[in-house]
């Protein structure tokens, strides 16, 4: 194998990265948008009794709530004569998108551009399950007992909550894509030049004479 080729791909990698994360950050809500959408029908679906409504105010999602705030405790929104709202950058799930074409185009697939879209698809699914758990932290800190006393479905306890709002930030959207690659990519050459390399390996280490 060409010890080189891994080299080249990681440098195409960073040399992509680069304008592919200006396009990302240029074009603002668009990369985020379907995993916007689906987030926005889930909250207001399956907690209808806290949350009033969601929109999007530049790259960030604002969940509006039926509570406000009056001397610290919480009370309904008429009451308050305004509503609670929770922003989530969308940002904080959408650089996968940038991340994940990197590799994909890096790794010089075949029929590149329709492996990434399918990629794409499954990362805005995840996005999408990201910026919920995301909200619901945000919710779970803002409201507390409220939350869970109203919600229309049972939620999962607050420290399960805190996992997923963890992994959602940290782990997911760097790992996916990463796992997203090596799936779309399986049958390139790189990466069965690598595939080669413990095989390639082993039988050097079996053929050699004992002493």
């Amino acid at each position: 194998m060409n010890t080189a080729t891994p080299l080249r791909f990681m440098g195409w990698v960073i040399l992509l990265m680069i304008p592919l994360f200006g396009l990302w950050y240029a074009l603002g809500t668009l990369p985020a948008a379907p995993a916007f959408l689906l987030a926005r029908y889930a909250l207001e679906w399956g907690l209808p009794d806290i949350v009033a409504g969601v929109s999007l105010d530049q790259t960030r999602m604002l969940v509006l709530t039926h509570f406000g705030e009056v001397d610290g405790a919480l009370v309904s929104a008429e009451q308050a004569g305004y509503q609670l709202a929770y922003p989530v950058d969308t940002r904080l799930v959408s650089y996968s998108l940038p991340f994940y074409a990197a590799l994909i185009f890096a790794a010089r697939v075949p029929q590149a551009i329709e492996r990434f879209c399918r990629g794409m698809v499954v990362l805005w699914l995840l996005m999408a399950i990201g910026l919920v758990c995301i909200e619901l932290k945000n919710l779970m800190l803002g409201l507390q007992d409220a939350l869970f006393q109203r919600a229309a479905l049972p939620l999962p306890p607050p420290p399960v909550i805190a996992l997923l709002y963890q992994l959602n930030t940290l782990i997911i959207p760097t790992l996916a894509p990463v796992l997203m690659w090596l799936w779309m990519a399986r049958d390139s050459a790189l990466l069965q030049n690598l595939g080669r390399v413990p095989v390639a390996a082993a039988a050097t280490g079996s053929s050699s004479p004992e002493l």
